[in-house]
């Protein structure tokens, strides 16, 4: 297991992604604090950390929604799928490392948010504090809603071998389960028993931070990170399931 993740982590860290999304990342940020702190009227020195660290966590989702719709099929769209196959890990051995990679890449992007965050704020805002409370409570809630999001874009990109088209999927199954969502929202007012379809433990990201939602998901917060967990588990198992059925 220890050989599989090494080598993972040495195809991300050869590959781009792992830098790629950080310097856009900054980029993004040092223009965001340039317009935030040029708005002399609104600007908060207090609060100025935190509003970059949420313009970063927008990142990281999309980011983790290209690497997840991708990890899974990376091997068999270069064709590197019938060696791996063919050494002595089992399948369910190179499922692991995956997800296990997947999760240390959503640990250093989120990293990466919180120091590109920190040198925004050395540029543009000195004074005030860095707002760790609120950006803890952030990354607390993103990882949340990724523990169940992610296994449900692997499951959809697990379908193809194509690169462009796992992601382009990704991507697509990420916004279609937002509007999809906005409907069965309006579908539970009369049936009840529809609270408890996947894409409303997607809400569990806004009922951490507010707790009125309970009256627009019909759960407690409590049933919701039960589902959400149960959920992410019937989906990482289907993928793979699928993962483990696929043709060489």
């Amino acid at each position: 297991m220890l050989t599989l993740l090494r080598q993972e982590i040495y195809k991300q860290i050869h590959g781009k992604f792992y830098i790629g999304w950080p310097i856009v990342m900054l980029l993004m940020s040092l223009i965001t604090g340039y317009f935030i702190s040029s708005d002399k009227n609104g600007f908060s020195h207090n609060d100025f950390m935190h509003q970059i660290f949420s313009v970063n966590a927008e990142f990281i989702l999309i980011a983790m929604i290209v690497f997840a719709s991708t990890i899974l099929i990376g091997d068999f769209a270069n064709n590197t799928v019938k060696y791996l196959f063919s050494r002595q890990f089992s399948r369910l051995q190179i499922f692991i490392s995956k997800l296990l990679t997947t999760f240390f890449m959503y640990v250093y992007l989120m990293v990466m948010g919180y120091v590109i965050s920190f040198i925004t704020k050395i540029v543009f805002s000195s004074a005030g504090t860095l707002g760790m409370k609120y950006m803890s409570e952030d990354m607390f809630r993103l990882s949340w809603f990724l523990l169940l999001l992610l296994p449900m874009v692997m499951l959809v990109s697990n379908i193809v071998k194509n690169n462009g088209v796992a992601i382009a999927l990704g991507i697509v199954f990420f916004f279609a389960s937002n509007i999809i969502n906005t409907f069965s929202m309006i579908i539970m007012g009369k049936f009840e028993i529809l609270k408890f379809n996947p894409l409303n433990f997607l809400n569990i990201y806004v009922q951490f931070a507010q707790h009125s939602a309970k009256a627009m998901t019909k759960l407690s917060l409590t049933s919701m990170e039960i589902g959400t967990v149960v959920y992410a588990l019937i989906f990482t198992v289907i993928a793979y399931i699928i993962y483990n059925h696929r043709n060489v």
